[in-house]
């Protein structure tokens, strides 16, 4: 399969997705009239769409645990949120939300340990927003069964990047790559106070990359 049908089949992964307790970025079906704007769900894969482009040529991907809802969730970018978005000043991507200025810490912390480098992608093993029932902006880790499904897509990435090195962010991201056979190494993840851990694991395994 060549590159554009692998990126299309990966969008049509993400959109497909309906479980419950779960906001699917990707899919209007899964759009909160409280909190997304009209069209959202076309704008963040829209934005996601972008980055993937932009970023098709890297070779180290960075992966996470899930989207979070001050994220990933109303921009469709892994580890990305509205108020990056916002600072960039870059027409190409668009705010989702009603409120238009969700902040992250994981998401700033991820990007300022990257800096300007363009060689990383980021990605999640559940690519998608779980959350605590009836709580659309509260975050959980995914289950089991989550993870699996998640797995199916984060294969589909793989095989559409291919890249030389892979890191897991995280023990929820180590352990799913393991069961997929992807040999990743181990970075801490920032959230929860982990933040010095992880930019202290990602300069020691960027520098080994330059």
């Amino acid at each position: 399969m060549n590159p554009s049908r692998r990126s299309s089949a990966l969008l049509a992964a993400l959109m497909g997705a309906a479980l419950p307790s779960v906001c699917n970025p990707y899919a209007e079906r899964d759009c909160d009239p409280a909190l997304d704007r009209p069209g959202a769900a076309a704008i963040r894969r829209t934005n996601l769409t972008r980055y993937l482009d932009e970023h098709r040529h890297a070779h180290i991907a960075l992966i996470g645990e899930a989207a979070g809802y001050a994220g990933c969730r109303f921009t469709g970018i892994p580890f990305t949120c509205e108020a990056q978005l916002r600072e960039r000043d870059d027409p190409r991507y668009r705010i989702s939300s009603l409120r238009g200025n969700f902040d992250e810490r994981s998401a700033r912390c991820v990007w300022q340990t990257l800096g300007q480098r363009d060689d990383v992608i980021l990605w999640n093993v559940f690519p998608w927003h779980p959350h605590q029932p009836g709580q659309p902006l509260s975050n959980r880790l995914p289950t089991a069964a989550e993870i699996r499904v998640g797995m199916g897509v984060l294969a589909l990435f793989l095989d559409w990047l291919r890249p030389k090195r892979v890191i897991a962010v995280g023990r929820v991201a180590e352990r799913a790559l393991c069961k997929m056979g992807t040999r990743a190494t181990y970075a801490r993840h920032p959230s929860h106070g982990g933040q010095r851990a992880f930019q202290s694991a990602i300069h020691s395994l960027l520098n080994f990359e330059l």
